[in-house]
């Protein structure tokens, strides 16, 4: 399979990998689409050093032939600086292409799949924004399970740049863990990858996994609150004609977009240098601000208005999760 992705990707047949992956699987199990991710990475590559750029992709490529994650790197003729940069961004939705697509999906990279490091659940009850007997509330009676998101990026932070001896970890293991880096680090600005909502609907006492069971219409396919948050930039953002078969500039000008609008210079004093619990936290916060109004209903799109203040959240948390993967790597590469 990995040859054939790879083959793929010197005709030149598709605008982006990621995208044709991500794009195959469950809408349900993604936190940001391919779109978000690469959006994330794509404005923490604009602010690394190139000391971190360059330790970076170099660990990259030291990936496991079978991991499908070399596979990511395009072998056009565009300048090598071009390429590295979109090798990065594809790098960073690598975490969710090695889901496995059913059981006849052979590839070997599907070995790298780990389902519970892409969330971190806070459990509360009660309706976003409201006062008094609705107001959001913790539900700390719920377990919390002990791998997380979180747990999860501080071993791989501690792990990701260790080649002595006494972290037992090889290149090869190295770049797999900067991979699911990138990832998470985009993952937790996801509001409901920080979020499951106990209510009194059917499977929801321990949770509505993250607005997963929380439909949007009555068909088996339709989308969930989950899934609706996850393509919030795609929905929002129409393609231009240029842009249909042109996936980079569609790309570049969703970040131009988002950078303008928050620049890093005021989104400094916000960036809670690797700490990752407050980054998720303040994802938990949003969920209890905004996500769950009042006015959503089960089963029902929601209208306008809910969707320009979901891309308005999702926009500043982009820019951050963007902001904060920069800052971050450049402590770690530099």
């Amino acid at each position: 399979m990995c040859r054939i992705l790879t083959a793929l990707m010197r005709r030149q047949l598709l605008p982006a990998l990621a995208l044709v992956f991500a794009l195959l699987l469950p809408q349900s199990l993604l936190a940001w689409n391919a779109t978000g991710h690469q959006v994330v990475a794509g404005i923490a590559w604009d602010n690394m050093t190139p000391a971190a750029r360059r330790n970076v992709i170099g660990l990259l490529q030291a990936a496991p032939e079978d991991a499908c994650l070399r596979d990511l790197f395009p072998t056009d003729a565009r300048p090598l600086e071009l390429r590295q940069r979109e090798f990065f961004m594809r790098a960073a939705t690598w975490a969710d292409l090695v889901r496995s697509n059913g059981d006849d999906d052979k590839r070997a990279c599907t070995r790298f799949h780990r389902r519970d490091w892409h969330f971190i659940n806070y459990f509360w009850e009660g309706i976003s924004g409201a006062t008094g007997e609705d107001a959001p509330r913790n539900r700390r009676d719920v377990k919390t399970p002990e791998v997380d998101a979180v747990e999860r990026l501080g071993w791989l932070r501690q792990n990701v740049t260790c080649s002595t001896a006494v972290c037992a970890t090889s290149a090869e293991e190295r770049a797999t863990m900067l991979a699911w880096i990138l990832h998470l680090a985009g993952d937790i600005h996801q509001p409901l990858h920080a979020s499951a909502r106990v209510t009194t609907a059917p499977g929801e006492e321990q949770g509505d996994q993250g607005g997963n069971l929380f439909k949007l219409g009555t068909e088996q396919r339709s989308p969930s609150l989950h899934s609706y948050w996850d393509r919030i930039v795609d929905a929002s953002v129409p393609r231009r004609e240029h842009e249909t078969n042109n996936y980079g500039a569609y790309l570049a000008r969703v970040m131009a977009m988002i950078e303008q609008e928050h620049p890093r210079a005021a989104a400094a004093p916000r960036l809670h240098a690797g700490d990752f619990a407050e980054w998720s936290l303040e994802s938990f916060e949003t969920t209890t601000l905004l996500v769950y109004p009042a006015t959503l209903q089960r089963n029902v799109l929601p209208d306008d208005a809910y969707r320009e203040r979901a891309f308005a959240a999702s926009r500043t948390a982009l820019a951050m999760a963007g902001y904060r993967l920069a800052d971050l790597l450049n402590q770690m590469f530099a």
